[in-house]
Protein backbone atom coordinates (compact mmCIF):
# COMPACT_ATOMS: atom_id res chain seq x y z
CA UNK A 1 0.00 0.00 0.00
CA UNK A 2 1.69 3.36 -0.91
CA UNK A 3 -0.03 6.86 -0.96
CA UNK A 4 0.57 9.48 -3.70
CA UNK A 5 -1.34 12.65 -4.42
CA UNK A 6 -3.24 12.20 -1.23
CA UNK A 7 -5.24 9.17 -2.40
CA UNK A 8 -4.67 6.03 -0.98
CA UNK A 9 -3.64 3.61 -3.71
CA UNK A 10 -3.96 -0.79 -3.03
CA UNK A 11 -1.66 -3.24 -4.35
CA UNK A 12 -2.81 -4.84 -7.66
CA UNK A 13 -4.01 -7.88 -5.73
CA UNK A 14 -5.79 -6.27 -3.05
CA UNK A 15 -7.74 -4.33 -5.82
CA UNK A 16 -8.74 -7.93 -7.72
CA UNK A 17 -9.58 -9.15 -4.05
CA UNK A 18 -11.94 -6.09 -3.57
CA UNK A 19 -13.41 -6.16 -6.91
CA UNK A 20 -13.98 -9.94 -6.28
CA UNK A 21 -15.64 -9.36 -3.46
CA UNK A 22 -17.82 -6.75 -4.63
CA UNK A 23 -19.04 -8.54 -7.45
CA UNK A 24 -19.91 -11.24 -4.97
CA UNK A 25 -21.92 -9.35 -2.99
CA UNK A 26 -23.54 -8.01 -5.62
CA UNK A 27 -24.39 -11.32 -7.20
CA UNK A 28 -25.69 -12.70 -3.93
CA UNK A 29 -28.10 -9.27 -3.66
CA UNK A 30 -28.93 -10.75 -7.30
CA UNK A 31 -29.90 -14.10 -6.16
CA UNK A 32 -32.06 -13.00 -3.59
CA UNK A 33 -34.03 -10.52 -5.41
CA UNK A 34 -34.76 -12.90 -7.86
CA UNK A 35 -35.95 -15.31 -5.18
CA UNK A 36 -38.06 -12.85 -4.07
CA UNK A 37 -39.55 -12.09 -6.92
CA UNK A 38 -40.79 -16.47 -7.28
CA UNK A 39 -42.67 -15.80 -4.51
CA UNK A 40 -45.90 -14.56 -6.38
CA UNK A 41 -45.97 -17.98 -8.55
CA UNK A 42 -49.25 -19.76 -8.35
CA UNK A 43 -48.00 -23.21 -9.13
CA UNK A 44 -45.53 -25.42 -9.26
CA UNK A 45 -45.93 -25.17 -13.48
CA UNK A 46 -45.02 -21.33 -13.17
CA UNK A 47 -42.32 -21.83 -10.77
CA UNK A 48 -40.34 -23.47 -12.83
CA UNK A 49 -40.48 -21.33 -15.91
CA UNK A 50 -40.12 -18.40 -13.73
CA UNK A 51 -37.18 -19.92 -12.37
CA UNK A 52 -35.12 -19.99 -15.38
CA UNK A 53 -35.98 -16.62 -16.28
CA UNK A 54 -34.66 -14.85 -12.90
CA UNK A 55 -31.52 -17.19 -13.76
CA UNK A 56 -30.58 -15.41 -16.86
CA UNK A 57 -32.32 -11.93 -16.17
CA UNK A 58 -31.29 -11.46 -12.93
CA UNK A 59 -28.34 -13.90 -12.18
CA UNK A 60 -26.25 -13.38 -15.09
CA UNK A 61 -26.53 -16.51 -17.02
CA UNK A 62 -27.21 -16.50 -20.58
CA UNK A 63 -29.23 -20.18 -20.29
CA UNK A 64 -30.72 -22.20 -17.91
CA UNK A 65 -32.40 -25.34 -17.21
CA UNK A 66 -34.09 -26.69 -14.66
CA UNK A 67 -34.82 -31.06 -14.38
CA UNK A 68 -36.68 -33.05 -12.54
CA UNK A 69 -34.94 -35.98 -10.74
CA UNK A 70 -37.59 -38.86 -10.98
CA UNK A 71 -37.05 -42.61 -10.88
CA UNK A 72 -32.85 -42.58 -11.43
CA UNK A 73 -33.66 -40.50 -14.21
CA UNK A 74 -32.98 -36.63 -15.44
CA UNK A 75 -35.86 -35.31 -17.39
CA UNK A 76 -36.38 -31.69 -18.50
CA UNK A 77 -38.88 -29.36 -17.22
CA UNK A 78 -38.67 -25.86 -18.19
CA UNK A 79 -35.35 -23.97 -20.03
CA UNK A 80 -34.81 -20.20 -21.15
CA UNK A 81 -32.22 -19.46 -23.75
CA UNK A 82 -31.99 -15.64 -23.89
CA UNK A 83 -32.64 -14.43 -27.34
CA UNK A 84 -33.75 -18.39 -28.71
CA UNK A 85 -37.05 -18.84 -26.87
CA UNK A 86 -37.84 -21.71 -29.77
CA UNK A 87 -34.18 -23.35 -29.14
CA UNK A 88 -34.81 -23.54 -25.51
CA UNK A 89 -38.51 -25.27 -26.20
CA UNK A 90 -36.63 -27.76 -28.77
CA UNK A 91 -34.11 -28.45 -26.05
CA UNK A 92 -36.97 -29.37 -23.82
CA UNK A 93 -38.96 -31.67 -25.75
CA UNK A 94 -35.79 -33.64 -26.44
CA UNK A 95 -34.86 -33.45 -22.69
CA UNK A 96 -38.18 -34.89 -21.90
CA UNK A 97 -37.21 -37.94 -24.55
CA UNK A 98 -33.93 -38.20 -23.95
CA UNK A 99 -33.52 -38.97 -20.49
CA UNK A 100 -30.16 -39.01 -18.52
CA UNK A 101 -29.76 -42.13 -16.04
CA UNK A 102 -28.19 -41.20 -13.27
CA UNK A 103 -25.72 -43.75 -12.75
CA UNK A 104 -22.21 -44.05 -11.70
CA UNK A 105 -21.27 -42.76 -15.61
CA UNK A 106 -22.73 -39.57 -14.87
CA UNK A 107 -21.29 -36.29 -13.01
CA UNK A 108 -24.85 -35.48 -11.67
CA UNK A 109 -24.48 -38.42 -10.24
CA UNK A 110 -22.17 -37.50 -7.76
CA UNK A 111 -24.22 -33.78 -7.44
CA UNK A 112 -26.82 -35.61 -6.14
CA UNK A 113 -25.18 -38.23 -4.22
CA UNK A 114 -22.90 -35.65 -2.23
CA UNK A 115 -25.72 -32.92 -2.23
CA UNK A 116 -23.53 -29.97 -3.36
CA UNK A 117 -22.80 -28.21 -6.87
CA UNK A 118 -20.71 -29.15 -9.64
CA UNK A 119 -18.19 -27.06 -12.30
CA UNK A 120 -17.91 -29.00 -15.63
CA UNK A 121 -15.18 -26.84 -17.40
CA UNK A 122 -14.73 -28.89 -20.55
CA UNK A 123 -18.12 -30.82 -20.90
CA UNK A 124 -17.23 -31.84 -24.78
CA UNK A 125 -14.36 -34.13 -23.83
CA UNK A 126 -15.54 -35.01 -20.03
CA UNK A 127 -16.34 -39.05 -19.87
CA UNK A 128 -19.21 -38.19 -17.32
CA UNK A 129 -20.76 -35.58 -19.48
CA UNK A 130 -24.60 -36.95 -21.26
CA UNK A 131 -22.85 -36.13 -24.96
CA UNK A 132 -26.40 -35.71 -26.51
CA UNK A 133 -27.66 -33.06 -24.30
CA UNK A 134 -24.66 -31.28 -24.22
CA UNK A 135 -24.41 -31.46 -28.13
CA UNK A 136 -27.53 -30.30 -28.13
CA UNK A 137 -27.21 -26.93 -26.47
CA UNK A 138 -22.96 -26.85 -27.51
CA UNK A 139 -22.26 -25.47 -24.11
CA UNK A 140 -18.40 -24.43 -23.44
CA UNK A 141 -18.64 -25.13 -19.33
CA UNK A 142 -21.73 -25.42 -17.06
CA UNK A 143 -22.33 -25.34 -13.07
CA UNK A 144 -25.33 -27.67 -11.83
CA UNK A 145 -27.06 -27.80 -8.51
CA UNK A 146 -29.25 -30.15 -6.73
CA UNK A 147 -33.06 -28.44 -6.20
CA UNK A 148 -32.90 -30.44 -2.51
CA UNK A 149 -36.00 -29.44 -0.80
CA UNK A 150 -35.57 -30.96 3.26
CA UNK A 151 -32.39 -32.75 2.15
CA UNK A 152 -34.49 -34.92 -0.46
CA UNK A 153 -33.06 -34.09 -4.00
CA UNK A 154 -36.43 -33.91 -6.20
CA UNK A 155 -34.42 -31.86 -9.31
CA UNK A 156 -31.51 -29.59 -10.35
CA UNK A 157 -30.57 -26.71 -12.49
CA UNK A 158 -27.68 -25.97 -14.61
CA UNK A 159 -26.61 -22.29 -16.34
CA UNK A 160 -24.15 -20.97 -18.52
CA UNK A 161 -22.90 -18.29 -20.34
CA UNK A 162 -23.16 -19.39 -23.73
CA UNK A 163 -23.93 -16.07 -25.63
CA UNK A 164 -21.15 -13.88 -24.00
CA UNK A 165 -19.10 -17.08 -24.83
CA UNK A 166 -17.17 -16.61 -20.80
CA UNK A 167 -16.50 -20.09 -18.88
CA UNK A 168 -18.19 -20.37 -16.00
CA UNK A 169 -16.68 -19.65 -12.76
CA UNK A 170 -16.44 -20.00 -8.78
CA UNK A 171 -18.79 -17.18 -8.47
CA UNK A 172 -21.15 -18.90 -10.61
CA UNK A 173 -21.06 -22.08 -8.69
CA UNK A 174 -21.59 -19.94 -5.77
CA UNK A 175 -24.52 -18.10 -7.29
CA UNK A 176 -26.53 -21.22 -8.27
CA UNK A 177 -25.65 -23.02 -5.26
CA UNK A 178 -27.33 -20.16 -3.63
CA UNK A 179 -30.25 -19.44 -5.92
CA UNK A 180 -30.86 -23.42 -6.05
CA UNK A 181 -31.01 -23.69 -2.37
CA UNK A 182 -33.67 -20.82 -2.08
CA UNK A 183 -35.48 -22.65 -4.80
CA UNK A 184 -36.13 -25.78 -3.17
CA UNK A 185 -37.91 -24.29 -0.01
CA UNK A 186 -39.68 -22.19 -2.29
CA UNK A 187 -41.02 -24.99 -4.70
CA UNK A 188 -41.81 -27.11 -1.38
CA UNK A 189 -44.42 -24.55 -0.21
CA UNK A 190 -45.94 -23.78 -3.74
CA UNK A 191 -46.38 -27.65 -3.35
CA UNK A 192 -48.02 -28.08 0.10
CA UNK A 193 -49.76 -24.98 -0.98
CA UNK A 194 -51.15 -26.44 -4.16
CA UNK A 195 -52.30 -29.40 -2.05
CA UNK A 196 -53.85 -27.40 0.52
CA UNK A 197 -56.27 -25.99 -2.17
CA UNK A 198 -56.49 -29.39 -3.62
CA UNK A 199 -57.94 -30.61 -0.01
CA UNK A 200 -60.10 -27.18 0.32
CA UNK A 201 -61.77 -27.69 -2.52
CA UNK A 202 -62.47 -31.17 -1.82
CA UNK A 203 -64.23 -30.92 1.15
CA UNK A 204 -65.97 -28.22 -0.52
CA UNK A 205 -67.55 -30.27 -3.14
CA UNK A 206 -68.51 -32.96 -0.41
CA UNK A 207 -69.95 -30.26 1.57
CA UNK A 208 -71.61 -29.03 -1.15
CA UNK A 209 -73.13 -32.51 -2.06
CA UNK A 210 -74.61 -33.23 1.17
CA UNK A 211 -75.72 -29.80 1.29
CA UNK A 212 -78.19 -30.35 -2.52
CA UNK A 213 -78.77 -33.71 -0.83
CA UNK A 214 -80.41 -32.48 2.33
CA UNK A 215 -82.25 -29.79 0.18
CA UNK A 216 -83.89 -31.92 -2.11
CA UNK A 217 -84.92 -33.96 0.40
CA UNK A 218 -86.11 -31.06 2.19
CA UNK A 219 -88.27 -30.16 -0.87
CA UNK A 220 -89.86 -33.68 -2.27
CA UNK A 221 -93.65 -34.02 -1.38
CA UNK A 222 -94.78 -35.60 1.85
CA UNK A 223 -97.68 -37.64 2.03
CA UNK A 224 -99.48 -37.89 5.18
CA UNK A 225 -102.26 -40.30 5.18
CA UNK A 226 -102.75 -44.21 5.40
CA UNK A 227 -100.16 -46.55 4.22
CA UNK A 228 -101.27 -48.67 1.05
CA UNK A 229 -101.95 -52.34 2.01
CA UNK A 230 -99.14 -54.22 1.28
CA UNK A 231 -100.87 -56.61 -1.64
CA UNK A 232 -99.47 -58.86 -4.23
CA UNK A 233 -96.15 -60.05 -4.69
CA UNK A 234 -92.99 -58.08 -3.93
CA UNK A 235 -92.32 -56.99 -6.99
CA UNK A 236 -95.70 -54.60 -6.83
CA UNK A 237 -94.47 -52.97 -3.73
CA UNK A 238 -91.57 -52.56 -5.24
CA UNK A 239 -92.65 -50.40 -8.03
CA UNK A 240 -95.63 -48.29 -6.25
CA UNK A 241 -92.83 -47.67 -3.25
CA UNK A 242 -90.67 -45.85 -6.28
CA UNK A 243 -93.24 -44.41 -7.65
CA UNK A 244 -93.67 -42.47 -4.61
CA UNK A 245 -90.30 -40.62 -5.12
CA UNK A 246 -90.02 -37.37 -7.05
CA UNK A 247 -88.79 -37.46 -10.36
CA UNK A 248 -87.36 -40.55 -9.92
CA UNK A 249 -87.16 -43.05 -13.39
CA UNK A 250 -88.52 -46.32 -12.73
CA UNK A 251 -85.65 -47.65 -14.89
CA UNK A 252 -83.13 -49.37 -12.93
CA UNK A 253 -79.76 -47.31 -12.69
CA UNK A 254 -77.78 -50.24 -14.22
CA UNK A 255 -80.04 -50.12 -17.58
CA UNK A 256 -79.45 -46.42 -17.73
CA UNK A 257 -75.81 -46.03 -17.16
CA UNK A 258 -72.89 -48.31 -18.33
CA UNK A 259 -70.34 -49.85 -16.36
CA UNK A 260 -67.63 -47.02 -16.63
CA UNK A 261 -70.62 -44.17 -16.18
CA UNK A 262 -71.96 -46.58 -12.99
CA UNK A 263 -68.28 -46.61 -11.78
CA UNK A 264 -67.86 -42.66 -11.99
CA UNK A 265 -71.04 -41.74 -10.39
CA UNK A 266 -69.88 -43.68 -7.61
CA UNK A 267 -67.12 -41.93 -7.02
CA UNK A 268 -68.90 -38.52 -7.67
CA UNK A 269 -70.56 -39.43 -5.00
CA UNK A 270 -68.21 -40.51 -2.93
CA UNK A 271 -66.80 -36.27 -3.12
CA UNK A 272 -63.91 -37.63 -5.91
CA UNK A 273 -63.24 -34.90 -8.46
CA UNK A 274 -62.57 -35.42 -12.03
CA UNK A 275 -58.87 -35.38 -11.44
CA UNK A 276 -59.13 -38.35 -8.92
CA UNK A 277 -61.40 -40.26 -11.01
CA UNK A 278 -59.43 -39.89 -13.70
CA UNK A 279 -56.20 -41.08 -11.56
CA UNK A 280 -58.52 -43.71 -9.39
CA UNK A 281 -60.22 -45.40 -13.19
CA UNK A 282 -56.93 -44.74 -15.19
CA UNK A 283 -58.24 -43.06 -17.55
CA UNK A 284 -58.30 -39.38 -18.72
CA UNK A 285 -59.88 -36.42 -17.19
CA UNK A 286 -61.26 -34.96 -20.50
CA UNK A 287 -63.14 -39.02 -20.84
CA UNK A 288 -63.96 -38.32 -17.32
CA UNK A 289 -65.88 -35.06 -18.13
CA UNK A 290 -67.65 -37.17 -21.04
CA UNK A 291 -68.74 -39.37 -18.61
CA UNK A 292 -70.09 -36.85 -15.86
CA UNK A 293 -71.79 -34.85 -19.27
CA UNK A 294 -73.47 -38.49 -20.14
CA UNK A 295 -74.75 -39.12 -16.52
CA UNK A 296 -76.26 -35.76 -16.17
CA UNK A 297 -78.01 -35.97 -19.07
CA UNK A 298 -79.36 -39.83 -18.80
CA UNK A 299 -80.18 -38.86 -15.04
CA UNK A 300 -82.15 -35.40 -16.25
CA UNK A 301 -79.55 -33.88 -13.38
CA UNK A 302 -79.03 -29.74 -13.92
CA UNK A 303 -75.37 -30.31 -11.86
CA UNK A 304 -73.11 -32.85 -10.31
CA UNK A 305 -75.02 -32.34 -6.76
CA UNK A 306 -78.14 -33.48 -8.55
CA UNK A 307 -76.94 -36.32 -10.17
CA UNK A 308 -75.65 -37.89 -6.98
CA UNK A 309 -78.20 -36.72 -5.07
CA UNK A 310 -80.53 -39.14 -7.90
CA UNK A 311 -77.75 -41.46 -7.17
CA UNK A 312 -78.45 -41.64 -3.26
CA UNK A 313 -82.36 -41.70 -3.59
CA UNK A 314 -82.32 -44.61 -6.89
CA UNK A 315 -79.68 -46.68 -4.74
CA UNK A 316 -82.44 -46.35 -1.49
CA UNK A 317 -85.39 -46.95 -3.31
CA UNK A 318 -83.10 -50.34 -4.81
CA UNK A 319 -81.91 -51.15 -2.01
Amino acid sequence: MRQGCGHLVLPTQDRTETKRGDRRLESLAAVRAALGRLRGADSVGELLNRATIELCRSCGFDRAVVFRVTNGEMIAESAHFEGDPQWAKDFVELGRIVRPQLNELLIETDMIRHHRPVLVADPANDPRSFKPLVDAVKTRSYVAAPIMPGGRVIGMVHADHYVSGKDVDELDLEMIWTFAEGFGYAVDRTILVERLEAETAHMQQMADTANALIAELRSADLVIGPSEPETGNGEANGKRMRERFDRVPPEELEALLTRRELEVLELMASGASNAEIAQLLSIAVGTVKSHVKHILRKLRAANRAEAVSRYFRLTLVRG
